[in-house]
């Protein structure tokens, strides 16, 4: 029996992994489990973040993670973790690309777009082997449901234009493609947005 609740902090480890798995080409994977864990931590237990979860017999099968606001997320949580953020990330801001990334991810949130909603759903994941069972959906549905009790009108994502499947997705789930991004250059992202929940 699949149930979905919202995550704990607890459960950052395990969101962090299927993150690192399936969202492999984004950018946040590449700053490693210690960093996507402390990441989903943080929004578990953040009051304007949160994430859904989906599980079976205690195995977490996928999960949802939303933002009321980017900027002020990325901005709390590194000035709560400065430290610690500094000795997992070490070796790789030596890296010149990755530190062009960082500030990239840091400055497109401060980049506003014009009417588009601060709230912003990060990322949703299902496990390979439990795709097709509609868990996205009942996920994404959880994630409305939540949306609802914390008075979040509307709220965008951006994908990457390569990403066919998860475009569909967003598509069928109600998103209008508003706007298109580079958030990291040359590499060209659609901003959807749900508007009036």
């Amino acid at each position: 029996m699949i149930s979905i609740r919202v995550a704990t902090r607890k459960d950052g480890y395990f969101i962090a992994r299927l993150h690192q798995k399936y969202i492999n080409k984004g950018f946040l994977s590449i700053l490693g489990i210690s960093f996507l864990n402390a990441l989903y931590k943080y929004i578990a237990t953040s009051k304007e973040s949160f994430c859904i979860v989906a599980e079976e017999s205690d195995k977490i099968l996928g999960f949802v993670s939303m933002t009321e606001n980017v900027s002020k997320l990325y901005k709390s949580f590194i000035k709560k973790n400065f430290a610690k953020i500094i000795i997992m990330l070490f070796p790789k801001i030596l890296n010149v690309k990755i530190l062009k990334k960082i500030y990239e991810t840091l400055k497109y949130p401060s980049e506003k777009l014009p009417d588009l909603p601060d709230a912003e759903l990060l990322s949703i994941v299902v496990d390979s082997n439990y795709q097709g069972k509609n868990i996205s959906r009942l996920l994404f549905e959880a994630l409305l449901y939540e949306c609802d009790k914390r008075n979040i009108k509307s709220f965008k994502v951006v994908v990457g234009d390569n990403l066919a499947r998860a475009k569909r997705f967003y598509e069928k789930m109600g998103g209008k493609k508003v706007n298109e991004i580079e958030v990291h250059k040359g590499e060209k992202s659609l901003i959807y947005v749900w508007k009036n929940l």
